[in-house]
Formats: C-alpha cells, structure tokens, sequence
C-alpha cells in the first residue's frame, strides 16, 4: 500500500511535468525547464533524496522514447523514479524497490475555443445581427465585461458552439438573458452560456510579425498571378476575373485588401500580413462578392495556421475601421482569421463547413456559418495550441 502511494504521488508529479513540458514547447519555451520546474513542485525534485527525473531523451530532444508516441515530435516525456523503503520485504534482504512513474504529453493539443472575442469592456462586442444561425463545432471566448457582452439581435436564428465562455453576461432583443434554443453552450449544464468567467489574454499573442520584403511587387500583376512579396498601397480587385496566389506570405503595406463583384481568389498556403507606415496608410481587409474564393493558410513555418494577420501595432480601431469576410456564393476560407485590433464583420454561407480560427477585437455575424476548429497542422493541431495528456 505505500509503495503504491508513492507510485500515485510520482504519477502526479510526472503528469504536472509533462503537461507543463508540452505547454512550453508549443509556444518554444524552455520545455525542460518547465517540465523539471513544475515535477518538482509536486515534491520530487531530481536529484534530491536520490530522485531521477528524466525530460526528453535528453534535454536537446523533448520526444518520448518509449510507448505509444515514441519518437514522435511534438510530445514530452517525464519519468520519475525513485528506490523505496520496505518494511517486512527487509527480513529477506530487500532494504529497497525501484518505482517509477512516466507521462507523455502532446503540445499539439486542440485548443479549447475557436471564436476569441478580446475587447475587454465594450457591449455587444461579440453581435449577431439579424437572424443568422451561428454553428461553433469548438468554443466561443469573449472578454468584454460588459452585460451585454454576447449579444444576438433578432427574432430567430441560433447560435450553438460546443462551450460558451463570457467574462461578461449575454442579452437577447427581446431583453432577456440568452437560453437554448436561442443560445446554446452544448457542453454546459443546462446549455447555458457560462457568464463571469476569468479574463484571457490575445491566444496569439505571441505570434512573429514576418519581415517585410524590399520593394513594391507590380499591382495588378501580369495574367492575374500574384507572387508572394510587399503590395505597396495593398490589394484591389474587381469585376469577374480569377486571380490566383502563388503560396508564400503577402504584405499589404497600406490599402489593406478589397474583393468586390464576380472576382475569384484562389491561393493555397497563403499569409496576408496587413500593415502600414507612414508613406503607405493602413487600411482594413474586405472581401465581397458571389463568385467562388478559396484561401487556405500554410501547415508549415512560423506561420503554420495563419491565412490573414493584422499587424498588432495598429489601433484601426480609433478610426471605427471594420474588416469584413461578406461572400455569398461559397466561398471557403481555411485557417486563422487574425485581427487583434480591429473590429470583423463575417458572412457566411449556410451549406459550408469553415475550418477557422478567429481572434478578433470584435466580431459581428451577419450570416449562417458553420465553424470547425482548425486542426490541419502536422500532429492535427492548430495555431492555438494547448497542451494534454497523451499517454
């Protein structure tokens, strides 16, 4: 019975570890450092009263070396060991047993949300307008403090997601408090939205601006083939063209983006950096139309996920400037719709699926979307990541 306590106690210590190991790493922190910091707070510090704690094959390689994930990147193994005292095993020259305990885990968990909402006190910061029906097969994240920080305008329409987290409260039109059918948290007790949550921080916070490339590239381009570079003075299009994007990362430096009319945009692993300097102004994104747009972001890089990112250093905001996603006729947009300063505005289409993140200063729905969390990286992960248990 004691060693088995002490087996439980060591498993404890290993998964704290290894989960504060995986979090790290998904971020490119110091994972041994953390995993070694967190196992010994949970009492077993290697190297202490002869306690063996292993990270990694070693601490230039974080991956397990045994098990299900051996040899895969991506997870952390912690192994905890240590001998034990015995008590009556000693009257046959057993003073001590070696018991061990190991976690793995991954670091490229699904995150726990989907739509991230980051003003911290306006109302209505997360709006659906009209009578859209908003389906989230992930979770809703919204900051604002404010009662009505959730609110849906409009006699029907729904909005579901698989958890509904607000810091804040969440209203209706009709003045009374969101509840299923109107607002659902599918997970939740009652499906009920959760109100008075803790506050979160931007979940991307920590993503690398890219460099902006010398030059201007030639706007519009020939036969309508962008190549990845610096668009001085951003991107327009109109009418009924197809234009098509080259993958790499494109720099809206001023001018922001706008689509309008029958124009078609196709681009696989593609980044739009949308930014601004004193020569070129920034502008917000808009993207309108009827024809078919498929945009879809890289799966490798530092920009893994991304498909449209602000540039954090801009206050659009002061200008009440919205970017908008407003399509009608199909168009699919795969990866992480990006804006932690600006104000979105989306419109979907009912008969698509959206693999999508959005983090957004605020957002406004004026259309029926589905969204499915984005996990299209190598691993099944996404740009948000969250550390679990694997093994």
């Amino acid at each position: 019975g004691y060693l088995r306590y002490q087996k439980q106690q060591m498993q404890k210590a290993a998964d704290a570890g290894a989960l504060a190991g995986a979090s790290a790493l998904a971020y490119s922190g110091n994972w041994y450092a953390a995993a070694q910091n967190d196992t010994a707070a949970n009492g077993f510090t290697n190297g202490n009263n002869g306690i063996v704690v292993q990270v990694g094959k070693a601490p230039q390689n974080p991956n397990p070396w045994e098990g299900a994930f051996a040899n895969q990147p991506g997870y952390v193994e912690v192994s905890v060991s240590k001998a034990q005292p015995t008590f009556f095993m000693r009257v046959g020259g057993f003073n001590t047993v070696p018991v061990r305990s190991w976690s793995v885990a991954s670091a490229v968990g699904q995150a726990s949300g989907c739509i991230w909402v980051l003003d911290p006190t306006h109302p209505q910061s997360f709006l659906v307008n009209g009578n859209p029906n908003i389906s989230s097969a992930c979770g809703i994240r919204v900051d604002s403090s404010d009662p009505s920080a959730l609110y849906k305008n409009g006699a029907s329409g729904t909005v579901t997601a698989s958890t509904i987290g607000i810091v804040g409260g969440c209203k209706t039109s009709g003045g009374g408090a969101c509840r299923p059918p109107e607002v659902a948290s599918l997970d939740s007790s009652g499906q009920l939205p959760t109100t008075g949550m803790a506050t979160f921080n931007d979940p991307l916070a920590g993503l690398p601006a890219p460099p902006i490339a010398p030059g201007c590239m030639p706007n519009p381009p020939p036969n309508n083939a962008f190549t990845p570079g610096t668009y001085c003075g951003g991107i327009s299009l109109t009418g009924n063209g197809t234009y098509a994007f080259a993958s790499g990362v494109y720099t809206l430096l001023g001018g922001g983006m706008n689509s309008t009319g029958n124009t078609t945009l196709i681009g696989n692993g593609v980044t739009f950096y949308n930014t601004g300097n004193a020569k070129y102004q920034y502008a917000p994104v808009n993207i309108a139309g009827t024809a078919q747009t498929t945009l879809t972001a890289p799966t490798t890089g530092s920009l893994a996920g991304i498909l449209f990112f602000q540039d954090p250093s801009i206050t659009p905001n002061k200008h009440n400037m919205w970017s908008s996603f407003l399509g009608t006729n199909g168009e699919v947009y795969s990866g992480a719709l990006y804006f932690p300063t600006s104000n979105l505005q989306y419109g979907g289409n009912a008969s698509l699926s959206q693999y999508l993140i959005i983090v957004a200063w605020q957002i406004e729905f004026n259309g029926n979307v589905t969204v499915q969390n984005y996990t299209l990286l190598p691993g099944g992960g996404g740009p948000i990541h969250s550390a679990i248990l694997a093994q």
